[in-house]
Protein backbone atom coordinates (compact mmCIF):
# COMPACT_ATOMS: atom_id res chain seq x y z
CA UNK A 1 0.00 0.00 0.00
CA UNK A 2 2.86 2.60 0.65
CA UNK A 3 4.91 1.61 -2.59
CA UNK A 4 1.84 2.11 -4.16
CA UNK A 5 1.32 5.83 -2.42
CA UNK A 6 4.91 6.40 -3.62
CA UNK A 7 4.47 5.53 -6.73
CA UNK A 8 0.93 7.74 -6.94
CA UNK A 9 3.06 10.88 -5.77
CA UNK A 10 6.07 10.25 -8.18
CA UNK A 11 3.34 10.19 -11.10
CA UNK A 12 1.72 13.26 -10.13
CA UNK A 13 5.24 15.13 -9.13
CA UNK A 14 6.37 14.06 -13.02
CA UNK A 15 3.00 15.46 -14.32
CA UNK A 16 3.56 18.39 -12.71
CA UNK A 17 6.84 18.82 -14.14
CA UNK A 18 5.82 18.18 -17.44
CA UNK A 19 2.52 20.90 -17.23
CA UNK A 20 5.01 23.56 -16.14
CA UNK A 21 7.12 22.86 -19.08
CA UNK A 22 4.49 23.12 -21.27
CA UNK A 23 3.48 26.44 -19.96
CA UNK A 24 7.42 27.94 -20.50
CA UNK A 25 6.94 26.60 -23.89
CA UNK A 26 3.25 27.68 -24.84
CA UNK A 27 4.10 31.20 -23.32
CA UNK A 28 7.33 31.30 -25.96
CA UNK A 29 5.46 29.90 -28.21
CA UNK A 30 2.77 33.23 -28.06
CA UNK A 31 5.21 35.54 -28.11
CA UNK A 32 7.08 34.44 -31.26
CA UNK A 33 3.88 34.00 -32.69
CA UNK A 34 3.46 37.73 -32.08
CA UNK A 35 6.81 39.06 -33.03
CA UNK A 36 8.03 36.52 -34.52
CA UNK A 37 11.66 36.75 -32.57
CA UNK A 38 12.61 35.61 -29.08
CA UNK A 39 12.28 37.65 -26.15
CA UNK A 40 14.65 40.72 -25.55
CA UNK A 41 16.52 41.58 -22.92
CA UNK A 42 13.95 43.84 -21.09
CA UNK A 43 10.95 41.41 -21.66
CA UNK A 44 13.08 38.24 -20.84
CA UNK A 45 13.65 39.72 -17.49
CA UNK A 46 9.88 40.85 -17.18
CA UNK A 47 8.76 37.16 -17.62
CA UNK A 48 11.82 35.06 -15.64
CA UNK A 49 10.00 37.45 -12.85
CA UNK A 50 6.73 36.61 -13.57
CA UNK A 51 7.41 32.79 -14.89
CA UNK A 52 7.49 31.40 -11.18
CA UNK A 53 4.43 33.08 -10.27
CA UNK A 54 2.66 31.76 -12.87
CA UNK A 55 3.48 28.48 -12.77
CA UNK A 56 2.84 28.13 -9.09
CA UNK A 57 -1.01 29.04 -9.74
CA UNK A 58 -1.02 27.16 -12.12
CA UNK A 59 -0.15 23.80 -10.31
CA UNK A 60 -2.60 24.73 -7.49
CA UNK A 61 -5.52 25.54 -10.13
CA UNK A 62 -4.47 22.26 -11.77
CA UNK A 63 -5.11 20.74 -8.50
CA UNK A 64 -8.26 22.44 -7.18
CA UNK A 65 -9.30 21.03 -10.61
CA UNK A 66 -8.79 17.70 -9.98
CA UNK A 67 -6.19 17.32 -13.05
CA UNK A 68 -3.41 15.03 -11.13
CA UNK A 69 -5.87 12.46 -9.78
CA UNK A 70 -8.41 10.77 -12.58
CA UNK A 71 -9.64 8.21 -10.74
CA UNK A 72 -12.89 10.46 -10.57
CA UNK A 73 -13.05 11.71 -14.23
CA UNK A 74 -14.85 10.97 -17.17
CA UNK A 75 -12.69 12.22 -20.21
CA UNK A 76 -15.51 14.87 -21.12
CA UNK A 77 -14.75 15.62 -17.31
CA UNK A 78 -11.00 16.19 -17.86
CA UNK A 79 -10.93 18.23 -20.65
CA UNK A 80 -13.63 20.55 -19.28
CA UNK A 81 -11.47 21.17 -16.67
CA UNK A 82 -8.76 21.83 -18.35
CA UNK A 83 -9.85 24.63 -20.90
CA UNK A 84 -12.11 26.25 -17.27
CA UNK A 85 -8.14 25.79 -15.12
CA UNK A 86 -5.94 26.96 -18.52
CA UNK A 87 -8.74 30.23 -18.49
CA UNK A 88 -8.85 30.88 -15.00
CA UNK A 89 -4.62 30.60 -14.94
CA UNK A 90 -4.46 32.85 -17.77
CA UNK A 91 -6.55 35.48 -16.34
CA UNK A 92 -4.51 35.00 -12.86
CA UNK A 93 -1.21 35.64 -15.05
CA UNK A 94 -2.51 39.15 -16.47
CA UNK A 95 -3.33 40.21 -12.93
CA UNK A 96 0.07 39.31 -11.90
CA UNK A 97 1.35 41.20 -14.52
CA UNK A 98 0.03 44.25 -13.08
CA UNK A 99 1.34 43.56 -9.64
CA UNK A 100 5.33 42.32 -10.92
CA UNK A 101 5.95 43.10 -14.21
CA UNK A 102 4.22 46.43 -14.62
CA UNK A 103 3.95 47.02 -18.69
CA UNK A 104 7.58 45.21 -19.33
CA UNK A 105 5.57 41.77 -20.69
CA UNK A 106 2.69 42.30 -23.26
CA UNK A 107 -0.87 40.58 -22.00
CA UNK A 108 -1.25 39.61 -25.63
CA UNK A 109 1.25 36.92 -25.17
CA UNK A 110 -0.95 35.58 -22.61
CA UNK A 111 -4.10 35.83 -24.68
CA UNK A 112 -2.18 33.78 -27.67
CA UNK A 113 -0.69 31.39 -24.70
CA UNK A 114 -3.98 30.50 -23.19
CA UNK A 115 -4.76 29.30 -27.23
CA UNK A 116 -1.73 27.23 -27.06
CA UNK A 117 -2.29 25.70 -23.58
CA UNK A 118 -5.40 24.20 -24.62
CA UNK A 119 -4.77 21.74 -26.49
CA UNK A 120 -1.21 21.19 -25.09
CA UNK A 121 -2.43 20.19 -21.92
CA UNK A 122 -5.35 18.62 -23.22
CA UNK A 123 -3.38 16.03 -25.76
CA UNK A 124 -0.82 15.32 -22.93
CA UNK A 125 -3.72 14.77 -20.25
CA UNK A 126 -5.67 12.43 -22.74
CA UNK A 127 -2.62 10.30 -23.59
CA UNK A 128 -1.64 10.43 -19.77
CA UNK A 129 -5.09 9.55 -18.57
CA UNK A 130 -5.16 6.52 -21.31
CA UNK A 131 -1.98 5.12 -20.08
CA UNK A 132 -2.96 5.19 -16.11
CA UNK A 133 -6.49 3.57 -17.13
CA UNK A 134 -5.01 0.63 -19.21
CA UNK A 135 -1.95 0.02 -16.63
CA UNK A 136 -4.12 0.31 -13.54
CA UNK A 137 -5.58 -3.08 -12.33
CA UNK A 138 -9.13 -4.10 -12.58
CA UNK A 139 -11.46 -2.72 -9.73
CA UNK A 140 -14.01 -5.30 -8.58
CA UNK A 141 -17.19 -3.13 -7.94
CA UNK A 142 -20.46 -4.60 -6.56
CA UNK A 143 -23.71 -3.73 -7.83
CA UNK A 144 -26.44 -3.63 -6.06
CA UNK A 145 -30.09 -3.12 -7.29
CA UNK A 146 -32.89 -4.60 -8.80
CA UNK A 147 -31.95 -7.14 -11.35
CA UNK A 148 -33.87 -5.06 -14.75
CA UNK A 149 -31.86 -1.98 -13.73
CA UNK A 150 -28.35 -4.10 -14.19
CA UNK A 151 -27.92 -3.11 -17.53
CA UNK A 152 -27.95 0.72 -16.81
CA UNK A 153 -26.06 0.84 -13.44
CA UNK A 154 -23.45 -1.25 -15.31
CA UNK A 155 -23.07 1.38 -18.24
CA UNK A 156 -22.73 3.86 -15.37
CA UNK A 157 -20.41 1.74 -13.46
CA UNK A 158 -17.93 1.98 -17.36
CA UNK A 159 -18.82 5.49 -17.57
CA UNK A 160 -17.16 6.24 -13.52
CA UNK A 161 -14.87 3.60 -13.41
CA UNK A 162 -13.30 2.14 -17.18
CA UNK A 163 -11.26 -1.12 -15.98
CA UNK A 164 -13.71 -2.69 -13.60
CA UNK A 165 -14.94 -6.52 -12.93
CA UNK A 166 -18.93 -6.45 -11.52
CA UNK A 167 -20.79 -8.69 -9.24
CA UNK A 168 -24.37 -8.41 -9.36
CA UNK A 169 -26.41 -8.66 -6.43
CA UNK A 170 -30.43 -8.18 -5.76
CA UNK A 171 -31.51 -6.17 -2.72
CA UNK A 172 -32.16 -9.35 -1.19
CA UNK A 173 -28.61 -10.61 -1.54
CA UNK A 174 -26.62 -7.63 -0.65
CA UNK A 175 -28.12 -8.30 3.14
CA UNK A 176 -25.53 -10.67 3.53
CA UNK A 177 -22.11 -8.35 4.25
CA UNK A 178 -20.24 -11.18 2.71
CA UNK A 179 -21.14 -9.97 -0.53
CA UNK A 180 -19.11 -6.85 0.18
CA UNK A 181 -15.91 -8.41 1.04
CA UNK A 182 -13.28 -7.71 -1.62
CA UNK A 183 -15.01 -5.26 -3.09
CA UNK A 184 -13.53 -2.11 -3.90
CA UNK A 185 -16.82 -0.10 -4.87
CA UNK A 186 -20.09 -0.32 -4.39
CA UNK A 187 -22.57 1.05 -6.76
CA UNK A 188 -26.15 1.47 -5.63
CA UNK A 189 -29.42 1.80 -7.85
CA UNK A 190 -32.92 2.07 -6.59
CA UNK A 191 -33.61 0.76 -3.51
CA UNK A 192 -35.55 1.39 -0.17
CA UNK A 193 -33.75 3.86 2.00
CA UNK A 194 -33.32 1.47 4.63
CA UNK A 195 -31.43 -1.12 2.16
CA UNK A 196 -29.38 1.71 1.11
CA UNK A 197 -28.66 2.54 4.85
CA UNK A 198 -27.62 -0.14 5.44
CA UNK A 199 -25.03 -0.49 2.45
CA UNK A 200 -23.45 2.70 3.30
CA UNK A 201 -22.24 1.04 6.79
CA UNK A 202 -21.11 -1.62 5.51
CA UNK A 203 -19.40 -0.45 2.75
CA UNK A 204 -17.74 2.09 5.11
CA UNK A 205 -17.04 -0.35 7.69
CA UNK A 206 -14.75 -1.78 4.98
CA UNK A 207 -13.30 1.36 3.80
CA UNK A 208 -15.31 1.25 0.01
CA UNK A 209 -16.35 3.92 -1.83
CA UNK A 210 -20.33 4.12 -2.76
CA UNK A 211 -22.07 5.42 -5.67
CA UNK A 212 -25.92 5.75 -5.77
CA UNK A 213 -28.54 7.36 -7.88
CA UNK A 214 -29.47 10.48 -5.12
CA UNK A 215 -33.01 11.69 -4.15
CA UNK A 216 -33.95 15.08 -4.37
CA UNK A 217 -33.91 15.01 -0.65
CA UNK A 218 -30.60 13.97 -0.68
CA UNK A 219 -29.42 16.89 -2.79
CA UNK A 220 -31.27 19.19 -0.43
CA UNK A 221 -29.39 17.92 3.13
CA UNK A 222 -25.80 17.78 1.28
CA UNK A 223 -23.66 20.09 2.75
CA UNK A 224 -25.20 21.02 5.79
CA UNK A 225 -22.75 22.26 8.43
CA UNK A 226 -23.13 20.62 12.35
CA UNK A 227 -23.58 23.19 14.85
CA UNK A 228 -24.85 23.15 18.48
CA UNK A 229 -28.07 24.57 20.40
CA UNK A 230 -27.48 24.35 23.99
CA UNK A 231 -25.11 21.52 23.82
CA UNK A 232 -27.40 19.59 21.77
CA UNK A 233 -25.87 18.89 18.19
CA UNK A 234 -27.68 20.09 15.05
CA UNK A 235 -27.71 20.32 11.08
CA UNK A 236 -27.62 23.86 9.62
CA UNK A 237 -28.97 23.70 6.04
CA UNK A 238 -28.66 27.28 3.86
CA UNK A 239 -31.38 28.76 1.62
CA UNK A 240 -31.63 27.71 -2.03
CA UNK A 241 -32.45 31.29 -2.99
CA UNK A 242 -29.12 33.73 -4.19
CA UNK A 243 -29.66 36.93 -2.10
CA UNK A 244 -28.04 40.33 -1.58
CA UNK A 245 -24.20 40.54 -3.07
CA UNK A 246 -23.94 37.36 -4.64
CA UNK A 247 -27.86 38.09 -6.22
CA UNK A 248 -26.55 41.46 -7.44
CA UNK A 249 -23.12 40.52 -9.19
CA UNK A 250 -25.08 37.90 -11.08
CA UNK A 251 -27.48 40.28 -12.14
CA UNK A 252 -24.82 43.02 -13.00
CA UNK A 253 -23.30 39.94 -14.83
CA UNK A 254 -26.24 39.11 -16.76
CA UNK A 255 -27.13 42.73 -18.28
CA UNK A 256 -23.52 43.15 -19.38
CA UNK A 257 -23.53 40.06 -21.31
CA UNK A 258 -27.13 40.34 -22.48
CA UNK A 259 -25.96 44.02 -23.71
CA UNK A 260 -22.82 42.65 -25.62
CA UNK A 261 -24.70 39.30 -26.91
CA UNK A 262 -27.08 41.33 -28.44
CA UNK A 263 -24.76 43.98 -30.07
CA UNK A 264 -22.50 41.14 -30.94
CA UNK A 265 -25.00 38.83 -32.14
CA UNK A 266 -27.49 41.03 -34.12
CA UNK A 267 -25.82 40.49 -37.31
CA UNK A 268 -26.11 36.80 -37.38
CA UNK A 269 -29.50 37.42 -35.93
CA UNK A 270 -30.84 39.54 -38.38
CA UNK A 271 -29.12 36.44 -41.12
CA UNK A 272 -31.30 34.00 -39.31
CA UNK A 273 -34.26 35.86 -39.66
CA UNK A 274 -33.77 36.01 -43.08
CA UNK A 275 -33.60 32.46 -43.63
CA UNK A 276 -35.93 31.52 -41.45
CA UNK A 277 -38.83 33.88 -43.54
CA UNK A 278 -38.09 32.07 -46.64
CA UNK A 279 -37.75 28.48 -45.85
CA UNK A 280 -41.09 28.33 -43.91
CA UNK A 281 -42.49 31.92 -43.74
CA UNK A 282 -43.77 33.98 -40.94
CA UNK A 283 -43.35 34.48 -37.91
CA UNK A 284 -39.77 34.78 -37.53
CA UNK A 285 -40.19 34.65 -34.35
CA UNK A 286 -41.34 31.81 -31.67
CA UNK A 287 -42.74 33.43 -27.76
CA UNK A 288 -43.66 30.69 -25.71
CA UNK A 289 -44.77 31.13 -22.02
CA UNK A 290 -42.78 29.52 -19.68
CA UNK A 291 -41.98 29.76 -15.33
CA UNK A 292 -39.38 32.19 -14.09
CA UNK A 293 -38.40 32.39 -10.30
CA UNK A 294 -41.32 32.70 -7.65
CA UNK A 295 -43.28 30.84 -10.09
CA UNK A 296 -44.40 33.63 -12.17
CA UNK A 297 -44.67 33.61 -16.10
CA UNK A 298 -42.80 35.40 -19.08
CA UNK A 299 -42.90 35.05 -22.85
CA UNK A 300 -39.45 33.23 -23.71
CA UNK A 301 -38.41 34.38 -27.24
CA UNK A 302 -36.49 32.65 -29.66
CA UNK A 303 -36.19 31.27 -33.29
CA UNK A 304 -39.07 29.31 -35.06
CA UNK A 305 -37.94 26.00 -35.36
CA UNK A 306 -41.05 24.32 -36.07
CA UNK A 307 -44.18 24.49 -38.51
CA UNK A 308 -46.85 27.06 -37.49
CA UNK A 309 -49.36 25.97 -35.47
CA UNK A 310 -47.13 22.40 -34.94
CA UNK A 311 -49.23 21.75 -31.65
CA UNK A 312 -52.40 22.32 -33.11
CA UNK A 313 -53.39 18.87 -34.00
CA UNK A 314 -51.29 16.86 -30.96
CA UNK A 315 -51.91 19.53 -28.00
CA UNK A 316 -48.57 20.59 -25.82
CA UNK A 317 -45.89 17.86 -26.04
CA UNK A 318 -42.49 17.73 -25.22
CA UNK A 319 -40.02 17.87 -27.98
CA UNK A 320 -38.33 14.43 -29.24
CA UNK A 321 -34.78 14.05 -30.55
CA UNK A 322 -36.16 13.51 -34.60
CA UNK A 323 -39.46 15.37 -34.30
CA UNK A 324 -41.12 15.33 -37.46
CA UNK A 325 -42.47 18.99 -36.74
CA UNK A 326 -39.20 20.89 -37.18
CA UNK A 327 -37.91 22.46 -40.29
CA UNK A 328 -35.53 22.04 -42.69
CA UNK A 329 -33.93 25.31 -41.27
CA UNK A 330 -35.08 24.27 -37.71
CA UNK A 331 -33.13 20.99 -37.26
CA UNK A 332 -29.89 23.30 -37.85
CA UNK A 333 -31.04 25.84 -35.18
CA UNK A 334 -31.63 22.90 -32.70
CA UNK A 335 -28.11 21.52 -33.44
CA UNK A 336 -26.53 24.51 -32.64
CA UNK A 337 -28.48 26.08 -30.36
CA UNK A 338 -28.73 29.56 -32.67
CA UNK A 339 -32.57 29.30 -31.84
CA UNK A 340 -31.99 30.30 -28.68
CA UNK A 341 -30.57 33.82 -28.99
CA UNK A 342 -32.97 35.52 -29.15
CA UNK A 343 -33.02 35.19 -25.21
CA UNK A 344 -30.62 37.40 -24.51
CA UNK A 345 -33.63 39.90 -24.87
CA UNK A 346 -35.12 37.38 -21.75
CA UNK A 347 -31.83 37.72 -19.88
CA UNK A 348 -31.81 41.44 -20.20
CA UNK A 349 -35.03 42.46 -18.89
CA UNK A 350 -34.53 40.08 -16.15
CA UNK A 351 -36.96 37.14 -16.76
CA UNK A 352 -33.55 34.57 -16.84
CA UNK A 353 -30.69 34.67 -16.34
CA UNK A 354 -27.14 33.33 -18.31
CA UNK A 355 -26.67 30.14 -16.16
CA UNK A 356 -29.65 28.65 -14.14
CA UNK A 357 -32.61 26.00 -14.60
CA UNK A 358 -33.82 25.92 -17.96
CA UNK A 359 -37.43 27.32 -17.15
CA UNK A 360 -40.12 25.15 -18.69
CA UNK A 361 -43.85 25.37 -19.87
CA UNK A 362 -46.58 25.56 -17.35
CA UNK A 363 -48.45 22.61 -18.27
CA UNK A 364 -45.36 20.60 -18.09
CA UNK A 365 -44.24 22.35 -14.65
CA UNK A 366 -47.77 20.65 -13.30
CA UNK A 367 -47.36 17.38 -14.27
CA UNK A 368 -43.73 17.41 -13.14
CA UNK A 369 -44.92 19.05 -9.54
CA UNK A 370 -46.69 15.70 -8.70
CA UNK A 371 -44.21 13.65 -10.13
CA UNK A 372 -40.84 14.77 -9.10
CA UNK A 373 -40.47 15.36 -5.27
CA UNK A 374 -39.32 19.06 -4.32
CA UNK A 375 -39.84 20.13 -7.87
CA UNK A 376 -40.86 23.89 -7.22
CA UNK A 377 -37.72 24.42 -5.32
CA UNK A 378 -35.95 24.89 -8.65
CA UNK A 379 -38.21 27.97 -9.09
CA UNK A 380 -36.36 30.04 -6.26
CA UNK A 381 -33.77 30.52 -8.96
CA UNK A 382 -33.94 32.39 -12.19
CA UNK A 383 -33.82 30.38 -15.17
CA UNK A 384 -30.96 30.38 -17.31
CA UNK A 385 -29.90 30.13 -20.97
CA UNK A 386 -27.62 27.09 -20.07
CA UNK A 387 -27.64 25.30 -16.66
CA UNK A 388 -26.05 22.18 -14.94
CA UNK A 389 -28.58 20.09 -16.08
CA UNK A 390 -27.44 21.00 -19.98
CA UNK A 391 -23.62 20.58 -19.56
CA UNK A 392 -24.07 17.20 -16.99
CA UNK A 393 -26.79 15.48 -18.48
CA UNK A 394 -27.93 14.76 -21.86
CA UNK A 395 -30.82 15.68 -24.07
CA UNK A 396 -32.87 12.65 -22.99
CA UNK A 397 -32.03 13.37 -19.32
CA UNK A 398 -34.95 12.53 -17.41
CA UNK A 399 -36.96 15.22 -15.49
CA UNK A 400 -36.28 13.52 -12.47
CA UNK A 401 -32.27 13.57 -13.05
CA UNK A 402 -32.55 17.02 -14.16
CA UNK A 403 -34.44 18.04 -11.02
CA UNK A 404 -31.46 16.87 -9.17
CA UNK A 405 -29.26 18.79 -11.38
CA UNK A 406 -31.52 21.86 -11.00
CA UNK A 407 -31.42 21.55 -7.00
CA UNK A 408 -28.12 20.83 -6.81
CA UNK A 409 -26.93 23.66 -8.69
CA UNK A 410 -28.78 26.46 -6.45
CA UNK A 411 -28.25 24.88 -3.36
CA UNK A 412 -24.04 25.42 -4.44
CA UNK A 413 -23.80 28.74 -6.74
CA UNK A 414 -20.97 30.46 -7.22
CA UNK A 415 -19.95 32.36 -9.96
CA UNK A 416 -16.88 30.03 -10.43
CA UNK A 417 -19.70 27.33 -11.42
CA UNK A 418 -21.24 29.81 -13.31
CA UNK A 419 -18.05 30.23 -15.68
CA UNK A 420 -17.47 26.60 -15.74
CA UNK A 421 -20.80 25.54 -16.96
CA UNK A 422 -20.38 28.35 -19.84
CA UNK A 423 -17.20 27.01 -20.75
CA UNK A 424 -18.37 23.65 -20.95
CA UNK A 425 -21.71 24.62 -22.69
CA UNK A 426 -19.13 26.53 -25.53
CA UNK A 427 -17.00 23.46 -25.67
CA UNK A 428 -20.08 21.26 -26.37
CA UNK A 429 -21.50 23.60 -28.84
CA UNK A 430 -17.79 23.21 -30.56
CA UNK A 431 -17.98 19.47 -30.31
CA UNK A 432 -21.15 19.21 -32.42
Amino acid sequence: MKSRRRQRTVIALVVAIVDVVLLNLANLGAFWLRFESFPPAYNWAAYLRLYPWEAATLLIVFYFYGLYNYANKTSAEMKSAIVTAVLINGFIAMAITFLLVNIGFPRSVFILSVFLQIPLYGLWHLIHRSYMLRTAPAMHVLVIGPEPEWPDLAVRAGQFLPRITLHYATPAMASDPVMFTDMQAVLIGHVTVKDRERYFLAAMSKNIPCLWSPEPYDVLVAGAQLTSLDNTPMFSLPSVRTRGGSFAFKRTADIVIAIFGLILTSPLMGLIALITRLDSGAPVLFRQERITSGGRTFNLVKFRTMVQNAEAATGPVLAEANDPRVTRFGRFLRATHLDELPQFWNILVGDMSLVGPRPERPVFVENFRENVPHYDLRHLTTPGLTGLAQVAGTYESSPEDKAIYDLHYAKTWNWLKDVNIVIQTLIQLIRR
